[in-house]
């Protein structure tokens, strides 16, 4: 069964990791807490038998929202840029994600642990990029449109070094 692979790719690297209490629901997902605060969310979605990552990566920033959302809708058709992921934006928490699909098939751990370092990796890059933005910097290509309205906030930094790993709620 293509969900008995993705529970035991999930088992597997929980082991290798020496994550205890690694947790799956009965519809495939599970919750990682990365450094103390990067919440890496995996789903099984049976309809394509692959496996998602989905991250939030930032606020987005009040004076400058729109210029931050179109610069990100923008970047899903740079492949360069987004590296194959797909940008997006939570209206119930107000942040900026992204998330990566790939499919089962074929799947082994190593594959699994390699796009799991490309994906932690583009979600840190990310955060920094959204740090800089909460600061009041403009996304490349993109001016502060009269949609743009409100006051700025400051983000706090990004972490560096080898990721630790929780289980996530």
């Amino acid at each position: 069964m293509p969900i008995d692979t993705f529970t035991n790719i999930l088992h597997e690297f929980a082991s290798r990791i020496n994550l205890v209490g690694l947790q799956i629901d009965s519809s495939g997902y599970c919750c990682l807490d990365v450094d103390h605060g990067t919440l890496i969310h995996i789903k099984h979605e049976g309809k394509r038998d692959s496996m998602i990552f989905i991250a939030e990566i930032g606020q987005l920033p009040d004076v400058t929202a729109g210029a931050v959302a179109r610069y990100l809708l923008r970047m899903n058709d740079d492949a360069e840029e987004s590296k194959g992921m797909t940008l997006s934006y939570n209206s119930e928490s107000n942040n900026a994600a992204i998330g990566y699909q790939f499919p089962m098939r074929f799947l082994t751990i190593e594959k699994f642990e390699e796009f799991f370092k490309i994906f932690l990796d583009e979600v840190d890059r990310w955060k920094q990029k959204m740090a800089l933005y909460m600061q009041g910097t403009l996304p490349r290509g993109e001016d502060a449109s009269a949609g743009d309205l409100g006051a700025a906030a400051v983000s706090g930094g990004v972490s560096v070094g080898a990721p630790e790993f929780m289980v996530g709620a």
